[in-house]
């Protein structure tokens, strides 16, 4: 199971396709970064992991929990404003296979950490910070 954070904002590359890039979407080195940091000051041990091909993934460990977190922009197409667009923090919890298999230990809209990534995507003024399970 993802729980999905979405927000908005232009203070990130969405329009500039890097010569790196897996395909023409794998925005969200900048955005990871800042997440990243600002997880960090929140005491959160983050560590960007790698490109994907739909955007980057970061690993983060909560209370004792480790945590996919990946990150994917889609700009809203404003030729004014060409890095404006959405944001998804997708989050996942890891679980084991036994846990897997039995449906437990899930992460949900509740959980702390899910509450730590929109208070720091809050504190930072991205507009529309909205969970969804």
């Amino acid at each position: 199971m993802i729980v999905d954070v979405t927000c908005k904002t232009d203070r990130f590359n969405l329009s500039v396709v890097e010569p790196d890039f897996i395909n023409d979407c794998c925005f969200g080195e900048d955005f990871s970064k800042w997440l990243v940091s600002a997880l960090f000051e929140a005491g959160v041990s983050t560590d960007i992991i790698c490109m994907e091909d739909f955007g980057w993934a970061n690993q983060t460990e909560y209370q004792g929990t480790s945590y996919l977190v990946c990150v994917a922009g889609n700009s809203k197409g404003d030729l004014s404003r060409p890095n404006y667009g959405e944001w998804h923090v997708m989050l996942e919890r890891h679980r084991t296979f036994m846990q897997k298999l039995l449906g437990k230990n899930k992460i949900s809209a509740n959980d702390p950490f899910v509450g730590k990534v929109v208070q720091a995507l809050r504190a930072a003024g991205f507009a529309n910070v909205e969970v969804k399970p």
